[in-house]
């Protein structure tokens, strides 16, 4: 699958990749900023059994800068639109 994002094509496979990058930095994927306890995250991408940051997978992914768009509905219409599931945290 793929949409357009910001004027550029992202893919399920970009995302999964970046699922995938970010699990092996934060093998704790809760460690990230300690994002789970912070009340500016209010939604996680769920893949398998663990949580992500969406918005800053959707980055990782695109390689768009976390401050050149805004989380919420805007980065989690995205993923679901490429087949992720996303949760409020």
């Amino acid at each position: 699958m793929e949409t357009i994002f910001k004027g550029r094509t992202v893919t399920s496979q970009e995302i999964l990749d970046a699922l995938h990058e970010f699990s092996l930095e934060y093998p704790d994927t809760a460690t990230y900023e300690n994002w789970l306890r912070k009340d500016s995250y209010n939604y996680a991408v769920r893949y398998g059994e663990d949580v992500f940051p969406p918005k800053h997978i959707l980055s990782r992914a695109t390689g768009i800068p976390t401050t050149e768009f805004s989380g919420g509905e805007q980065t989690n219409r995205v993923l679901r639109l490429l087949g992720f599931n996303i949760e409020n945290k």
